[in-house]
């Protein structure tokens, strides 16, 4: 009797088991491209073999990510993503009867921890940050982007312990004000082709001076960021991407790329 019971049981097991392993199994084709839909913008990927599936972010949709097999394969392979604080472990099979989207509500997730703690006190950092805009520093001058009449610079930047202070100085030349959506910052892979899989990894700021949500139009505003201390690996690159509030995706965005020679030049504070 007891035996019977252990049977059933490891039955019922097995098949909960395969039943959530086959709830996070995704296909892929490499005669058409398949996209996973997230709720949010997408802060990692990571696909396990890039030698059978090509996975990454679309550039003009942070939310979407763009999966196609690269030939057709028997085994399985893995992809990782991470949005919306949300950790989606997905595995990839081979089949030309993939759909074209997937939301990734349908699968499995688990909750990511993310942790970002102060470097040091609120009143030592804004005070440490109005010493910087208390001067005029243009040590990157050749580090600025222009689109649509805003105009973004890297004015200088700072280490003080283990904390960098990155300088921003944002021109509006036009009459309409720009309300600032978000800022963010991103290590990324350089890109060499579309075709190459880009790795982008969000970095948060411990601090930001001013919290600039509006740049009226023909003016400039100066606005501070401090992260801890950090290096960028080869072939890397930290973009900043101011984005622009406004109806559906109409708002202006550009982009700032600096390079590690940028941060190991940084100023004694």
């Amino acid at each position: 009797m007891k035996a019977t019971i252990i049977i059933i049981f490891c039955a019922q097991l097995q098949l909960a088991v395969s039943a959530q392993n086959t709830s996070n199994i995704l296909k892929v084709s490499d005669t058409k491209t398949t996209h996973l839909v997230c709720p949010d913008k997408v802060d990692y990927v990571q696909a396990g073999d890039y030698s059978l599936v090509q996975a990454e972010v679309v550039p003009e949709l942070s939310n979407l990510v763009r999966i196609k097999a690269t030939h057709p394969f028997d085994d399985t392979a893995s992809l990782t993503v991470v949005c919306d604080d949300r950790i989606y472990s997905l595995e990839l099979s081979y089949g030309n009867d993939a759909p074209i989207t997937y939301p990734v509500e349908d699968f499995d997730s688990q909750e990511a921890h993310t942790f970002s703690g102060k470097l040091m006190p609120d009143y030592v950092l804004r005070e440490l940050s109005d010493e910087i805009l208390d001067e005029h520093w243009h040590n990157y001058r050749k580090r600025k982007a222009k689109k649509d009449g805003i105009q973004i610079h890297l004015n200088s930047i700072h280490l003080h312990e283990d904390a960098l202070f990155f300088e921003l100085e944002i021109w509006n030349t036009t009459q309409l004000s720009f309300d600032v959506e978000s800022c963010y910052w991103w290590i990324t892979d350089k890109r060499q082709t579309k075709a190459t899989n880009v790795q982008e990894y969000q970095v948060l700021p411990d601090y930001q001076r001013n919290n600039v949500t509006s740049i009226p139009g023909e003016t400039c505003v100066r606005e501070l960021f401090v992260f801890p201390k950090m290096t960028i690996p080869d072939q890397r690159v930290l973009t900043i991407q101011l984005n622009e509030k406004a109806l559906g995706n109409t708002g202006r965005k550009l982009s700032l790329e600096l390079k590690n020679k940028d941060i190991l030049k940084a100023r004694k504070l």
